[in-house]
């Protein structure tokens, strides 16, 4: 009999630490970014160019992480920016030009690598960038439902993932971005 109540203790203290662990997020929020003031604006786009050249996918039925963004037309000029993915064998990252609102140019130069960077059992809900001085903030959020986590990607996976966006931000020089740090909903990303 003196077994039962350390067994209910166990439960209590197991609860009580589920709870705790539990953040206040709201999971609706998925993605809200932040305006970025963008010079990439003054970038001259070839109208003539394909959708192979661009580096754009055709294929509709690949599922899309979307940042939400704020226009009040829905219509904004197009740039092209430089995105940076990993090439097949892992060993370097290879420049696609892309075509972009110039209003969010960033935000979306980044929506446009996590498209190309999507594994399996691996999602995220959505993400933020902010940009404050030279220091580029990406907030990914994986979603609650991702059967693997960031730590669970394999070494080419993370550095074609995270690589990717810090060449992106960092290369592009319009941007001015020096230094590039993951957070997941606002909790630093530790590989």
């Amino acid at each position: 009999m003196v077994r039962f109540p350390k067994v209910l203790l166990g439960l209590f203290v197991a609860v009580g630490l589920t709870i705790a662990s539990c953040n206040g997020t709201d999971p609706t929020d998925v993605a809200d970014p932040s305006p970025v003031e963008d010079p990439a604006a003054e970038v001259e786009v070839n109208e003539n160019a394909t959708s192979d050249e661009l580096g754009e996918s055709t294929d509709a039925d690949e599922p899309k992480v979307e940042a939400q963004t704020d226009t009040a037309d829905g219509a904004s000029d197009m740039v092209a920016v430089s995105i940076y993915v990993m090439d097949d064998s892992c060993s370097n990252f290879t420049a696609e030009s892309v075509k972009v609102p110039a209003d969010q140019a960033m935000t979306e130069a980044v929506g446009e690598v996590l498209e190309r960077h999507q594994f399996e059992a691996f999602k995220l809900s959505g993400y933020r960038v902010n940009v404050e001085d030279s220091k580029a903030v990406v907030d990914l959020r994986l979603a609650e439902d991702s059967q693997r986590q960031f730590l669970s990607l394999s070494s080419c996976e993370q550095q074609g993932l995270f690589g990717g966006l810090e060449e992106t931000l960092t290369q592009n020089s319009t941007w001015k971005v020096n230094q590039v740090e993951f957070t997941n909903r606002g909790k630093e990303i530790v590989l």
